[in-house]
């Protein structure tokens, strides 16, 4: 792949190395600015239909948000597909013939992967939190959408079907033990065949709208750090804590990544 007919001297996994790093930054870049023209463009829409709109539930709204917000996953998405072939792709490969850490030259080549991939992934999480934003935007951009009531109607929905499916295999009963967000397998108690749980997409958007809920469940808090003069790392500490509780009550798979999101939170305000 590199031209490794000498491994302790490799200028063609140097060279690969920077030039992926500077093709994924401008990828990102790109993407970047594709977001930013698609929420300059839809957020007067947003206000126009929010406005527009008789139905007290703002349907029309909801959907045309939904939309919206499924064109931004889909960027993420291609994002997150980019950085495991192209990135994680290369490391694994350079890893894989490269001289042992241990020896001098080998620690030259570990030292540069792993600096490209802090880099790449320092980049991505930029990357990441700019689409945040542009969420937050277009969700704000004609007041808060009531996340509440649709999380409790999506538990409902589940209550109420949570007991009605049957094995594909043995035609048994099969409880769903729990409320779940993407595609899962699920074990039949009688044959054990391994059953396909597709959840809806009201329970999906739950995943999507968990971290905004629990934001909306905690922004007393977050109105309270913001306002106080000097910043209070302490407050923004509590706020962050109880979001991601909130977040983890709302989605409890997630609490893993959750945490580690916490703890770059923490490192962002200096108080970690």
């Amino acid at each position: 792949m590199f031209g490794f007919g000498r491994k302790y001297d490799n200028p063609a996994l140097i060279a690969e190395i920077n030039e992926t790093q500077q093709r994924w930054f401008a990828f990102l870049d790109k993407l970047e600015a594709r977001v930013g023209e698609m929420c300059a463009a839809a957020i007067p829409e947003l206000k126009t239909v929010f406005a527009q709109d008789k139905d007290p539930y703002k349907r029309a709204h909801g959907h045309l948000l939904s939309g919206l917000q499924g064109q931004l996953s889909l960027i993420r998405t291609k994002a997150n597909d980019a950085r495991e072939e192209k990135i994680n792709g290369l490391i694994y490969a350079a890893e894989g013939v490269i001289p042992p850490i241990t020896s001098a030259e080998g620690s030259k080549y570990h030292q540069l992967l792993h600096t490209f991939r802090m880099a790449c992934f320092n980049r991505h999480h930029i990357f990441e939190e700019k689409l945040h934003v542009a969420m937050e935007k277009l969700q704000a951009a004609a007041g808060e959408r009531d996340l509440e009531t649709a999380y409790r109607e999506q538990l409902e929905a589940f209550e109420a079907i949570k007991d009605k499916f049957n094995c594909q295999q043995c035609g048994g009963n099969i409880t769903i033990p729990k409320m779940f967000f993407i595609a899962t397998y699920v074990s039949c108690p009688f044959c054990q065949t391994q059953n396909t749980f597709l959840p809806s997409t009201g329970a999906q958007m739950v995943l999507h709208d968990a971290r905004a809920l629990a934001e909306q469940r905690t922004a007393h808090l977050r109105q309270l750090a913001e306002r106080t003069q000097p910043r209070n790392p302490d407050l923004h500490r509590q706020y962050y804590r109880a979001m991601i509780n909130e977040w983890n009550k709302i989605v409890p798979d997630m609490a893993g990544e959750n945490e580690k999101f916490y703890e770059r939170l923490l490192k962002d305000i200096g108080h970690y």
